[in-house]
């Protein structure tokens, strides 16, 4: 799963854009990842929707409830106790909360080491007391509903 986040990150500043990887172990050429349209306005609204609704949560302390909002992939991956205890080492040290940037949203239907499916990553710069981060949320669609399947940042010192 940190294979494809880094991935669909990357997608994010390379919109539009076919990206090809290296060969795999038997020696073929691993599947491009394709970066789909940037899809419908209420696609858009609802992924962002759910992002931010994730991001919420974080902010809010409650990493433990964020696995309600987990995708089917995530969940296969890991643990309950496991992403709570990762997401919170991960934004340890970061403060208060101060400013959120209006997010990217990329869309692709593959992903390495992923079934074919409708993914979405947001990307947002936020600013927080202690650290300026770009936050990143990779979602899936499941059922009609977008689901958290990964989150990432990197951190920028102030």
């Amino acid at each position: 799963m940190k294979q494809c986040f880094a991935v669909l990150s990357s997608l994010l500043l390379i919109a539009g854009c076919d990206v090809s990887f290296n060969t795999n172990a038997s020696g073929t050429q691993a599947s491009a990842v394709v970066v789909s349209d940037p899809g419908s306005a209420q696609q858009q609204r609802l992924v962002v929707d759910t992002a931010v609704q994730f991001l919420m949560l974080l902010d809010a302390g409650r990493t433990d409830m964020t696995w309600a909002t987990a995708g089917s992939a995530l969940k296969a991956t890991t643990t309950e106790s496991n992403w709570v205890k990762g997401i919170g080492t991960l934004r340890m040290g970061l403060g208060e909360l101060k400013q959120r940037d209006r997010a990217q949203i990329t869309f692709t239907k593959q992903l390495p080491d992923a079934p074919p499916g409708h993914y979405a990553a947001v990307q947002t710069q936020s600013a927080f007391s202690n650290l300026t981060v770009t936050e990143a949320v990779l979602l899936a669609e499941e059922n009609e509903q977008w689901r958290v399947v990964g989150y990432n940042l990197s951190k920028t010192v102030k």
